[in-house]
């Protein structure tokens, strides 16, 4: 049983697995689309950000977008997904279209890779990703991007990292830096909250707990919306661990590796996006850190996307026609975010 929910969780990552061969770097996916008067985009490719004792000369590297000829432009720091174990900032163009999009809208877009696990633990992966934030702090005046304004944009495995950089702020301190250095963070079917033990959790059916097919597929566009009415059916029930080789099996350290155990006031402002066919747990994570923000008195928004699943919800992010990507532009602008 486990050996099958490996699988069906290896294609949920399947489109950003393919690394280390560097056979990401080839455009299977472009940003079809660039709005009415957006930008030209200026891309710079493989900048180290990190050369200490620990370097790894893949995975301590970023790419950065710029928009051709402007300059005191705010930033955005977008971190990929893959369960912590695969994927990079390009995944065949899906992530690299996002980052054009937005720098098309006016950002500079900082997309940094990351150390893996098994070959690492947390807190290894957000230590890298503290690190590329004070790269962008220190070098990105160089590039024409605002240091006082960074935000901070992460999908799964990265939307954890982003919330748990902008929550527990030890490794900002590490690099130099402190929480009231992130202007935002966007977390987008983002994994805040590191179950203890294995959650139980079924292949197929319709349950809450339900991984299926349409969870993944399709990586772009929408898809049926969830349907409300459909008779509960619980699937085929198994035990999923997030692994050893991730983050230990010590209770606590799993409490504080979730950005819910370390909401306080005075955090910058949250926006969640979840899909309506995201992966198991995820939507009530959003939810729940959302509320203990809002009763700390934090700026948080929730934001709930039908038709859409844990892929296609930001790998559709790449023109001001996606209400995604609107959303994301309009709160990293202080615009009102227009509903979907």
């Amino acid at each position: 049983m486990l050996t099958a929910v490996m699988r069906m969780l290896a294609f949920a990552v399947l489109p950003l697995a393919l690394t280390g061969c560097r056979i990401t770097d080839w455009r299977l996916w472009h940003c079809d689309e660039r709005a009415d008067g957006g930008y030209d985009v200026v891309q710079i490719r493989d900048i180290p950000y990190h050369g200490g004792n620990d370097h790894d000369r893949l995975r301590h590297r970023l790419d950065l977008f710029a928009p051709k000829g402007q300059k005191d432009c705010p930033v955005v720091m977008l971190v990929h997904g893959g369960a912590w174990i695969v994927g990079d900032n390009r995944c065949c163009g899906l992530y690299t279209s996002v980052g054009e999009f937005l720098a098309s809208q006016g950002f500079i877009v900082v997309m940094p890779n990351y150390r893996l696990s098994p070959t690492v633990k947390h807190p290894e992966h957000v230590r890298d990703v503290a690190r590329a934030f004070a790269w962008s702090k220190k070098n990105i005046g160089e590039f024409g991007g605002r240091s006082d304004s960074i935000s901070l944009v992460g999908h799964s495995a990265g939307g954890h990292l982003v919330a748990l950089l902008a929550s527990d702020d030890r490794y900002l301190k590490e690099q130099g830096c402190r929480q009231a250095d992130i202007a935002k963070v966007v977390t987008i079917s983002g994994v805040l909250r590191i179950p203890d033990g294995s959650p139980e959790i079924f292949l197929g059916g319709v349950s809450p707990l339900s991984i299926r097919w349409d969870s993944i597929f399709p990586l772009r566009g929408d898809g049926a919306p969830a349907k409300s009415d459909e008779a509960p059916s619980r699937g085929w029930a198994v035990n999923v661990s997030l692994g050893s080789y991730i983050f230990g099996d010590d209770p606590e350290v799993r409490r504080l590796a979730s950005a819910t155990s370390h909401v306080r006031p005075n955090m910058p402002p949250f926006l969640f996006i979840t899909a309506d066919k995201d992966l198991p747990m995820l939507g009530p994570m959003a939810e729940e850190m959302h509320r203990v923000m809002r009763l700390h008195g934090c700026d948080a928004r929730l934001l709930h996307v039908p038709g859409r699943n844990h892929n296609s919800v930001v790998f559709s992010a790449i023109t001001l026609r996606d209400p995604v990507a609107r959303a994301i532009v309009d709160f990293l602008r202080d615009s009102r975010i227009t509903s979907v």
